[in-house]
């Protein structure tokens, strides 16, 4: 077994590692096309272009779309996004199997984590106490 005593904190990344943010994420970006009347790339394509931040993902919609990536385009449909995100960051994820029990047991054995993410930072304390995670540490 390998010997982990050496390792004094933990550093985990938020979307993907903890969280399962797809749904959220997939359905504001819908949400936030129709409004400018562009076509719906739904979960499974919205899924592929998460991981890089928001900017980058609105970049990939707007290039399935067939939209030229403008500064002004990619503000106006960012903007949007921000929105329709704020409405569903909590109802659209989820935790991952065994995180929370994981994160207890860390916590109970006295380990310094800290959260590490580019999600926006308006959104990361609404998403963490939506799932019952606290926003601060100790």
């Amino acid at each position: 077994m390998a010997d982990f005593s050496a390792i004094r904190a933990l550093a985990f990344d938020l979307d993907g590692t903890l969280v399962d943010s797809a749904p959220g994420l997939a359905a504001a970006m819908d949400r936030a096309l129709a409004e400018m009347n562009l076509p719906q790339p739904g979960i499974e394509r919205v899924s592929t272009w998460i991981g890089n931040g928001a900017d980058v993902l609105v970049q990939r919609a707007l290039r399935w779309a067939e939209v030229d990536e403008t500064p002004a385009q990619c503000r106006l449909l960012r903007e949007r996004f921000d929105c329709c995100y704020a409405d569903t960051v909590a109802d659209g994820s989820r935790l991952f199997p065994q995180v929370r029990q994981t994160l207890a047991q860390l916590a109970e054995s006295g380990m310094p984590m800290a959260l590490v993410t580019n999600k926006p930072t308006p959104f990361v304390a609404p998403l963490l106490r939506s799932l019952g995670l606290p926003t601060t540490s100790r």
